[in-house]
């Protein structure tokens, strides 16, 4: 056996060992490399897998991702319900108009927005009417933004951008205005800024095309990109400005939403540019006449043009009828017009109202009012005068004064006080008398009503306050009487809130509880004390009328829509709503019911009777102004008197004491004409 190696011993020097080294190194990386190629292709497999799903079997949905990426949603206001009268005579209706639309293309350049306002203004009548001074002055810093800023100083133009303008804008004069700008100028940026500033979305150019002008543009289309004729409406009256400050108002697209309501009508999704009632029926009744929007998509094609197309139509709104009888509207409207034109010889006498109202169930058959002007003499309608104005009423108070007495326990069935040529003599105080300074004679409630006794109702009123009354001594009254007063006048209506289905209602004027003195309790019971509306008036006297229900007053009978035959459906209809009820004090309105009975019979408001048998209460008060002392006249009644069938209410403001009150002829043509055309029922 042999003790020694066949092959030679080797000994790695330096050399040999770095190269090992370098082989075993090389081996590592070469296998993480492998494995990394390895990974690298599976990798790239599975991203062309996914690719491969993306555009083929998945390319459905990544379009419709795609398109609703770069797809808007707008709506448009859909038309909104008509109104009509009781009698579905139209009154408010909407108008079919053409517009010229802008909508929004991408990367538009100013060069063809040149070439589009240049072909508007050449072929199409461009109305600069409601341009404002505000927008005239933008207009002219686009067309001579050197001029503009040769207003300001260097130092000036070197404050930020916004300080800068708000400077140029107040430089800028009327004036500059003038001559800087011509007709063509103001049509040119008007259009232009619109079309520049409307970067998505849309915004209407033009409104009220003619049929031509719509064909000529639609004819142009590619000429005119992103421009459409599209159908809007706007709002119409029937009768123009009659009645029209309770029928109310409607923005325009272009006032859009009120800054007071903004937030709460986004909140309802509406749009800015939405638009909404703001005052009268259209604002009260907004939620029924307002229709659904209809929703439109915007996406663009591969140039950058808008395609718009359509979501959904939306839905008209419902319409409304009212309890107006039209036709007696316009009749008494002539009626109080004519009275106003007649009465030029006073600076004062320059609002008349007249309300007929069904005292059963509160519908509002008219409501008149009219102003004079009496510096041009000019007649405006003013019919929502009848529940924002509050005046001194007068003797037409003192049916209140009557009820009263009977519900405090006061006053018993034909008590009677003497109605004397002294009257009230007061300590210190002139005597307070009634009309006829010569006395009225011993009188009982209904008598007193009759004749309309002022010293009758001191009396009342002396008990009321548990006053102790001696002829010219001081008289000290329970102060707690004017309340009393004025909650029972309140459950028949006055001093109150009707309930009026309109937005705003004024309560009136109430005496400071700093002046309550004796003297002024007895002026609180003849009406010349706290004022009142004459819609409180209007449903004091159907309470009175009634029995004791103090019935709430309404214009809206029901909402309907209309099927494709024409065929009315109602939708929603009123109902009656009692809001006070002293039936149960039943003598003391009978008493005053008499007395008023007897006040058209004997009385001083004689001449109001007719073939219809009326009751009711005239009334005067003192309104001194500038040191003359004027007088508003009024008059409250029914009729007939043992069967009411309708009520009226009359205050004619502040004329002279010789002048003919209207208040004693236009309530007696009121009654007449609706009694002509309705009949007396049962008779």
């Amino acid at each position: 056996m042999s003790f020694f190696r066949k092959s030679p011993i080797r000994f790695d020097g330096t050399k040999e060992i770095e190269t090992k080294v370098k082989n075993q190194t090389d081996n590592v990386i070469s296998r993480r490399f492998k494995i990394l190629m390895v990974g690298v292709g599976a990798i790239g497999v599975l991203l062309l897998v996914r690719l491969f799903m993306t555009q083929i079997s998945e390319k459905d949905y990544y379009d419709t991702k795609l398109i609703q990426y770069n797809t808007s949603i707008f709506t448009a206001d859909t038309f909104r319900g008509n109104i009509y009268d009781r009698n579905y005579n139209r009154l408010v209706y909407n108008k079919n108009i053409n517009c010229a639309t802008y909508y929004a293309v991408k990367n538009i350049k100013e060069e063809e927005i040149n070439v589009i306002v240049n072909f508007l203004i050449k072929n199409v009548r461009v109305d600069i009417e409601d341009v404002t001074e505000r927008d005239k002055k933008d207009f002219l810093i686009l067309k001579d933004s050197d001029f503009v800023k040769g207003l300001l100083s260097k130092e000036e133009l070197k404050q930020d951008d916004s300080t800068v303008y708000k400077l140029q804008l107040s430089r800028i004069t009327e004036d500059m205005l003038k001559q800087k700008l011509t007709d063509h100028d103001i049509q040119y940026y008007m259009l232009f800024s619109k079309i520049r500033n409307c970067t998505s979305g849309s915004v209407v150019l033009l409104e009220g095309l003619s049929i031509k002008e719509a064909s000529l543009i639609g004819e142009n289309s590619n000429l005119l990109r992103g421009i459409k004729v599209t159908n809007d409406w706007s709002r119409e009256y029937t009768y123009d400005e009659t009645f029209r400050s309770v029928l109310g108002r409607v923005t325009t697209k272009k006032q859009g939403l009120p800054a007071n309501m903004k937030d709460l009508l986004l909140a309802k999704d509406y749009n800015n540019d939405s638009r909404v009632g703001v005052s009268g029926l259209e604002a009260q009744y907004e939620s029924i006449l307002a229709g659904t929007s209809a929703k439109y998509s915007m996406s663009y094609d591969n140039e950058g043009n808008p395609i718009i197309k359509s979501v959904s139509s939306g839905s008209k709104g419902d319409n409304i009828r009212l309890s107006i009888d039209w036709e007696l509207q316009e009749m008494l409207s002539k009626d109080v017009e004519d009275f106003l034109k007649s009465r030029t010889g006073g600076p004062y006498n320059n609002h008349l109202f007249l309300t007929l109202i069904n005292p059963n169930n509160g519908e509002i058959i008219a409501m008149v009012g009219k102003q004079r002007d009496p510096k041009t003499g000019k007649i405006t309608d003013f019919a929502s005068g009848n529940y924002l104005s509050a005046y001194a009423v007068g003797s037409t108070f003192k049916g209140a004064t009557i009820y009263t007495g009977f519900k405090e326990g006061v006053l018993t069935k034909g008590q009677t006080f003497a109605d004397t040529s002294d009257g009230i003599q007061i300590k210190g105080t002139p005597a307070k008398k009634s009309w006829d300074k010569r006395g009225l004679g011993v009188l009982n409630e209904v008598q007193a009503l009759a004749k309309s006794s002022n010293v009758y109702m001191f009396y009342v009123a002396i008990r009321l306050g548990k006053g102790h009354y001696v002829p010219n001594q001081p008289l000290d009254i329970d102060e707690k009487a004017f309340d009393v007063l004025r909650k029972d006048a309140g459950e028949l209506g006055l001093g109150v809130k009707t309930g009026l289905d309109v937005p705003t209602e004024a309560l009136g004027y109430r005496g400071p509880v700093t002046s309550r003195m004796a003297g002024n309790l007895l002026d609180f019971a003849i009406g010349q004390y706290d004022t009142y509306t004459p819609i409180q008036m209007a449903q004091y006297v159907s309470t009175i009328a009634n029995g004791g229900k103090r019935i709430q007053p309404h214009f809206f009978v029901e909402s309907f829509e209309e099927n494709d035959e024409g065929q009315k459906i109602s939708l929603l209809q009123h109902q009656i709503q009692i809001l006070d009820d002293v039936s149960s004090y039943s003598l003391g309105l009978e008493r005053v019911q008499t007395g008023f009975r007897e006040g058209c019979v004997t009385g001083l408001a004689k001449s109001m009777d007719g073939y219809y048998k009326a009751a009711g209460k005239t009334g005067t008060a003192q309104v001194p102004i500038k040191g003359v002392e004027y007088q508003n006249r009024a008059f409250v009644g029914y009729a007939p008197y043992d069967d009411p069938q309708i009520a009226v209410a009359c205050m004619s403001e502040t004329q002279t004491q010789k002048s003919t009150s209207g208040c004693s002829a236009i309530p007696k043509k009121a009654l007449t004409k609706y009694f002509d055309k309705y009949g007396i029922k049962n008779k």
